[in-house]
């Protein structure tokens, strides 16, 4: 497919099924892994049936959508626009529901749980071709105890991708959730009151210090807990994913980081001083291609 056809369906395919980068990324495990004609395993997400079925042409797919994660993310940021935001398909849902017991949604070769990957059943073991993942991984708190699932999860031969961004070491790690402040402005990852890498330079306390000169009381409190202890990221650098990955049993066949940034040379040597043994700072996530054995 040439260069312009493929811009072509990935703008036909977000319209008609109001998704951004997901529609790229999914194209990007189509031609990493091939999803056509496999039965797939998504992990924290779950992309629109008729994107699934009948633009990737999977034979059958499994979503499955972290609670805490969407949870958090309905409760702050007030966006109604969730499904292009964030690739869910899923209903409010009440917490009789979550878990593995049964499947949220469930229409022939679509199906949806509200669970986690750390908490996959041995019924779910060898069952699926592939594993799909995007924009999910750096929200997996107990991540080589999820690795070894997704393990369990494929069968012999099986292949995982994933892409994910942006990662706790890259000058947004923070991943702020949007947040208005009392001034009507309106704070995210993409737009945030934090410099570049603030979230690595500074300690909590002096992050605070910072952000009550520029915004108000409650909403600079509300910044420093997102950033530093609420629960919907797990705070790895580049090292520690590649570490985890190479732990487990997985065969890597791709390990890479991806989005690169300008990073000052003095700015990157203050970061190594502060973190020894941490020197990718400039990348902004990290393309994973793993594969059963």
């Amino acid at each position: 497919m040439s260069e312009a056809c493929c811009n072509n369906k990935i703008k036909y395919c977000q319209n008609k099924y109001n998704l951004s980068y997901h529609v790229p990324y999914a194209f990007a495990g189509e031609d990493q892994v091939g999803l056509a004609g496999m039965d797939v395993l998504e992990v924290g997400g779950s992309l629109s049936k008729g994107f699934v079925l009948d633009e990737l042409q999977v034979n059958s797919w499994t979503g499955m959508e972290s609670p805490e994660y969407a949870t958090e993310v309905k409760k702050e940021n007030k966006v109604e626009d969730n499904n292009r935001l964030f690739g869910s398909t899923l209903p409010d849902v009440e917490k009789n529901d979550i878990g593995f017991h049964e499947p949220i949604l469930s229409r022939g070769a679509y199906t949806v749980f509200y669970a986690n990957i750390e908490e996959l059943p041995e019924a779910h073991y060898e069952k699926y071709d592939r594993i799909f993942s995007i924009a999910a991984f750096e929200h997996i708190l107990k991540f080589p105890f999820a690795l070894r699932k997704m393990y369990a999860a494929l069968k012999p031969g099986g292949k995982l991708f994933t892409m994910f961004s942006p990662i706790w070491s890259s000058h947004n790690g923070h991943h702020l959730l949007p947040i208005t402040d009392r001034a009507g402005k309106t704070y995210t990852f993409n737009n945030s009151p934090i410099p570049p890498w603030g979230h690595l330079l500074m300690r909590p306390a002096e992050l605070y210090d910072f952000l009550r000169h520029r915004t108000d009381e409650e909403t600079s409190v509300q910044l420093v807990y997102f950033v530093y202890t609420s629960p919907h990221i797990n705070r790895f650098f580049t090292e520690d994913y590649a570490q985890f990955v190479q732990q487990s049993p997985f065969n890597i066949l791709r390990l890479e980081a991806t989005f690169p940034v300008d990073i000052q040379p003095d700015v990157q040597q203050h970061l190594q001083q502060l973190y020894p043994g941490r020197e990718h700072f400039a990348n902004n996530g990290i393309l994973m291609v793993l594969e059963r054995t």
